[in-house]
């Protein structure tokens, strides 16, 4: 007889485990030292031990959901500005605020975003933004994994830029492999907000780190006719050109590419954050993303920032990748749920570059999953899983999320915060910016 020896173990569960195996039903998920080490139905022979079980029945497992591009402080910013352009968004609405906040502001901004992610599934998140060191603090806080891409622009000036690299470069050596769960890119903002000079450097300085680069691409036609003006090349063009796309290389957006365009990234192994939910609400356009899966491009699904969402909610993007593009497309068959159940999970680690430690429940991977309730009238009949939690389920149903096996959400709440103090401080913070 084998013993599986096991801190932790869920038995009965419909286990969605989102490595190439169907759901499986009456199965078991167990955990030592942070790691899986089982995860199917009991097999003849095959004992599970475990100091502390529980039942899965009723109840979907699956991996943790991984948000690919968000910027979490931007809770304090959230209905600010609303139904105006982008580029109007940015440059009189949401900059101005920003100039306004420092290390602590951000901090408690980015503690309400990794509690709303918490509760709502998502145990990684890439997050780009100034005072990154402060959202390194309030991941760590909350429990969260996260990769983080300090933010780095110099359209306000060659200084500005400057400082921002070098700010960067201090929060890779401060926090890349904090506890396991936090990962260090450079966070270059923009083709646009960037000059050539500055985009060189950056390239330099994180070939020389070993690390990747998270930047925002191809966002807008303004974007796109722009790039053409000034260089005389799309945004992906150029970038190819100055050698900063590769594997390494994680691109939001991306909704404005040509063919050629998409042909780079395919060739190049780039990986992209697909926003829908930005993208549609700030009128952006829909991304191809049936062209790029086709190329064989890995796509993770992304909130963007939850001033242009407005939300941090993965299963909400989930739905709402699938039905933008089959309304774009008047094609009901293109993205399917399980499509996108697998962008938001183990595409969404892969474009991360962390589909070796989480994204699918697999023995050896580490713990990162979360428990859904399906006895709702939402989810009931159960007819196919991966349509039930892509089209019915609401991430009110989340009861448990585990983030290394550690749970950091129990019965629906976070276990390591005070919901309603941070609510409080960040109202406080939220007021004082806008001078009320």
């Amino acid at each position: 007889m084998r013993v599986v020896e096991a801190d932790l173990a869920i038995k009965g569960c419909l286990l969605m485990p989102m490595d190439g195996r169907p759901p499986i039903e009456g199965a078991w998920l167990a955990v030592r030292e942070g790691r899986i080490v089982y995860a199917g139905k009991p097999k003849a022979g095959t004992s599970i031990r475990a100091e502390l079980v529980l039942s899965g029945e009723g109840k979907a497992v699956l991996p943790g959901l991984v948000n690919c591009h968000t910027h979490a402080p931007m809770t304090l910013l959230r209905g600010l500005a609303e139904d105006v352009p982008l580029d109007v968004w940015l440059r009189e609405h949401i900059w101005p605020v920003e100039a306004r906040m420092g290390p602590d502001e951000v901090y408690w901004g980015a503690l309400l975003a990794c509690i709303e992610m918490a509760i709502t599934g998502t145990t990684c998140f890439c997050d780009m933004y100034f005072h990154e060191a402060s959202v390194a603090e309030a991941t760590l806080k909350v429990g969260l994994r996260a990769v983080l891409a300090p933010g780095i622009l110099d359209a306000p000036g060659p200084d500005v830029g400057e400082k921002l690299l070098r700010d960067a470069l201090d929060v890779f050596r401060r926090y890349d492999g904090a506890e396991g769960k936090i990962k260090v890119l450079l966070g270059p903002h923009a083709p646009y907000s960037c000059s050539v000079d500055l985009l060189e450097r950056v390239r330099d300085e994180a070939r020389q780190l070993g690390t990747g680069i998270h930047i925002h691409l191809a966002e807008t036609e303004g974007e796109v006719q722009e790039a053409m003006a000034k260089h005389g090349k799309t945004p992906v063009e150029l970038l190819d050109e100055l050698g900063l796309l590769g594997p390494d290389t994680l691109a939001a957006h991306c909704v404005h590419l040509t063919d050629h365009d998409m042909a780079i990234l395919a060739r190049r192994g780039v990986k992209v954050a697909h926003c829908p939910i930005s993208n549609a609400k700030l009128g952006a356009g829909v991304a191809k993303v049936p062209e790029m899966l086709k190329l064989g491009i890995t796509v993770g699904l992304g909130t963007d920032g939850p001033a242009s969402n407005n939300s941090l909610d993965m299963l909400e993007t989930v739905k709402f990748a699938c039905l933008l593009q089959k309304a774009a497309r008047h094609d009901p068959t293109v993205l399917r749920a399980e499509q996108a159940l697998e962008m938001a999970t183990l595409g969404g680690a892969r474009a991360l570059g962390i589909d070796g430690l989480v994204g699918s429940l697999q023995p050896g991977k580490e713990a990162d999953f979360i428990v859904i309730d399906l006895k709702g009238p939402r989810t009931t009949p159960l007819h196919d899983p991966y349509a039930a939690l892509a089209y019915s389920a609401c991430s009110s149903a989340i009861e448990a999320v585990f983030v290394k096996g550690e749970p950091i959400v129990l019965n629906g709440q976070p276990t390591k915060v005070d919901v309603d103090d941070v609510i409080e401080k960040v109202a406080g913070i939220a007021s004082m910016l806008l001078g009320a």
